[in-house]
C-alpha cells in the first residue's frame, strides 16, 4: 500500500474536532461508529486505527464515507457562493 501523506497537524485537529462533534451530535462516537461500520460493511477496523487516522491526518475519504454511512448521514460536495 503506497504510503499517504499526512495535512498539517493543525488541519488534521481541526478535521478531527469536526468528525468527532458530528459523532457526538449523532449520539456515537468513534467505537461506536467503527462497531457499525463493521457490521455494516463486514470489516474489522478497530477504534484505535480509526483515532491514529484521524488525529495523523491520514484518514482515507471512503473510510469518512463509511463513517457517514454508519450515522445515517450523506456527504454533500456544495459549491461555495462566491465571496464578495
Amino acid at each position: 500500500m503506497p504510503k499517504m501523506d499526512a495535512v498539517p497537524e493543525y488541519e488534521a485537529q481541526e478535521i478531527e474536532r469536526e468528525i468527532k462533534k458530528e459523532l457526538a451530535g449523532a449520539g456515537s462516537n468513534v467505537s461506536d461508529a467503527v462497531r457499525r461500520i463493521n457490521e455494516m460493511f463486514g470489516t474489522n477496523d478497530t477504534p484505535q486505527t480509526v483515532t491514529r487516522q484521524l488525529k495523523q491526518g491520514i484518514l482515507p475519504h471512503w473510510k469518512l464515507r463509511r463513517i457517514a454511512a454508519a450515522l445515517d448521514y450523506e456527504l454533500v460536495w456544495k459549491k461555495k457562493e462566491p465571496q464578495q
